[in-house]
């Protein structure tokens, strides 16, 4: 699918729902050291079916947690998916990280005081991968802060 192409947002949606588990790497970044750590997503739908409910929690090896709440939508004018995400980090999300869907990956972006944010979904055959990159204002490549690959969560 090119990224000119709507996706089929109900499909895309259907393929983040679940109860998801896995192993993550943080890269150094200017919010902590980097390591391992465990992650888990619960991803629903809300009542009307039109938005995406995602609470995360990370688990890192030396023992401290982060922790994340957000809402993904659909802009209906702009046809953009939306992520507003609130964490443990504490700074509320002044405006949503924006985005397309091109083939596998939702790839999402957004400016803020700090700098730039870059979050990426990818849909894999056996679950997802989920990544985050920054840069500063003046930075032309984004750095990595860290790398995930969950699966279906049994049980």
């Amino acid at each position: 699918m090119s990224s000119s192409q709507q996706p089929d947002s109900r499909a895309q949606f259907d393929a983040l729902v679940g109860q998801w588990t896995g192993t993550e790497t943080i890269h150094p970044s200017p919010w902590g050291p980097g390591g391992p750590a465990t992650g888990k997503w619960q991803i629903r739908r809300d009542g009307s079916g039109l938005h995406l409910i995602l609470d995360y929690a990370e688990q890192r090896a030396d023992g401290k947690s982060f922790d994340a709440h957000s809402v993904m939508a659909i802009d209906p004018e702009s046809g953009d998916w939306l992520l507003f995400l609130f964490d443990s980090f504490g700074f509320p999300p002044l405006q949503p990280a924006r985005g397309r869907w091109d083939g596998e990956r939702l790839v999402l972006e957004k400016t803020t005081p700090r700098g730039v944010g870059q979050t990426i979904f990818e849909i894999t055959t056996d679950g997802f991968a989920y990544s985050v990159a920054s840069r500063s204002h003046d930075a032309m490549a984004f750095t990595a802060v860290m790398d995930g690959a969950y699966r279906k969560a049994t049980g």
